[in-house]
Order: structure tokens, then C-alpha cells, then sequence
């Protein structure tokens, strides 16, 4: 049976002459969310601080409320408009609902290409903080990471709730993440030095 929303479709299907779409999550979207971050963790389980066995045991509020906050904006990238996604999301969730395992959910399929999400950041009201960034592997090198990073500053640029607009966008990277970090250099982003929260990882920012 053919599994959306994961790795490696055949050929014949894989839509690889279709242009990508970039598409904003809504809390109606919380299934194929689910599925996609689920993915991304089994996918690569390094590039997360969270896990699939930890998310695995959430439950569909959980992803509902990630996509309620007002103050965050989830992104992702696909060959097929949201309306496809949502369509065969509604075909597919109780399925879903029943996988528990990695391999589940890292099969046949590359419907979507990639996440990301911004939210305002708990250190500092006035910071959006870059969070989450995942590219599927068998598209990577292809301008979707940098596209995807591009729509979530867009974002936070423009974001201004209750007289609160952002002034620049922060994240942690993986120090040996080598593309992931030349993703966000070509978006504008520069290194500021080790992260507070990890010497392993280094913090980068973009003022506007």
C-alpha cells in the first residue's frame, strides 16, 4: 500500500518534474503535520533535540494546540497543494493513528519535502526562534531548505501581535551540520558564537 507523506516513492510516481510548493500549516492540518514531523525525527533522528519515541506518544491535541499558537508558524514544503494533502490525510489518519514504529513512517513516498517552524522565542519576547528545520533527505541540495527558511522570516518579519513585532530571528545549530548552517548564511543569518544552551551547537541570528 502507498504511504504519503514519507521516503523514497518509485519513479514512475515520484512527481520529480513538479514545481514545490510552499504551503503554511493550520490546526485543521494537525494529521499530516504528525506525519511529516514523525517522519523528519525517524528520518534524522540527530538533527532534533525531541524524539520519535517521544512524540510518538502524543496525542491529536497535542499537534492541534503545536498549530493553534498565534505567536508560531509552521511551513512546509510539497509537490501537491494543500488541498491534496488535506484530502488524503482525511483518507489516511486513522491508519496513522495505528503506526508506532520509525520504518512506519519513513517509506515509500515524498509528498513532502520538507518543515520548519518559527515561533517567538522564551529567552527574549522580542526574538522568533528558528526551530525544527528538515529537508527528506533524497531531495536535499535543491534550494527547498533555503526556500523554507526564506518563508518562515518572511513570517516573523511580518508578525506583529499586541504591539509585539519581532527584531530578529535566532536559532541553535549542530556545529558539524555543515548544510544546514549554509543554508541559513545564505538566508542572512550570521554566527554569534556557542549556544547557550548546547556548546555543541552554535547560535545564529538575522536582525531585520
Amino acid at each position: 500500500m502507498l504511504a504519503i507523506i514519507v521516503i523514497n516513492l518509485p519513479l514512475a510516481m515520484s512527481c520529480s518534474s513538479s514545481p514545490v510548493s510552499y504551503h503554511r500549516l493550520e490546526p485543521k492540518h494537525a494529521a499530516i503535520y504528525r506525519v511529516v514531523r514523525l517522519c523528519a525525527l525517524s528520518a534524522s533522528p540527530a538533527q532534533f533535540s525531541s524524539t520519535f519515541e517521544r512524540e510518538i506518544t502524543f496525542d491529536a491535541q497535542t499537534w492541534t494546540n503545536r498549530l493553534s499558537n498565534v505567536d508560531a508558524a509552521t511551513f512546509i514544503a510539497s509537490k501537491h497543494d494543500i488541498e491534496y494533502l488535506e484530502e488524503y490525510a482525511a483518507k489516511q489518519v486513522d491508519e496513522w493513528a495505528g503506526w508506532n514504529e520509525p520504518s512506519q513512517f519513513v517509506m515509500e513516498g515524498r509528498e513532502v519535502d520538507g518543515l520548519v517552524t518559527c515561533l517567538r522565542s522564551f529567552e527574549d519576547p522580542k526574538d522568533a526562534f528558528l526551530v525544527s528545520f528538515w529537508v527528506n533527505p533524497g531531495v536535499r541540495r535543491r534550494g527547498i531548505g533555503t526556500r523554507l527558511v526564506e518563508e518562515a522570516i518572511g513570517w516573523a518579519r511580518g508578525h506583529d501581535l499586541d504591539g509585539q513585532p519581532f527584531t530578529r530571528v535566532v536559532l541553535d545549530v549542530l556545529k558539524d551540520n555543515v548544510a544546514a548552517r549554509s543554508v541559513y548564511e545564505r538566508c542572512g543569518f550570521e554566527e554569534q558564537g556557542d549556544s547557550p544552551e548546547d556548546a555543541k551547537e552554535a547560535r545564529y541570528n538575522c536582525i531585520f
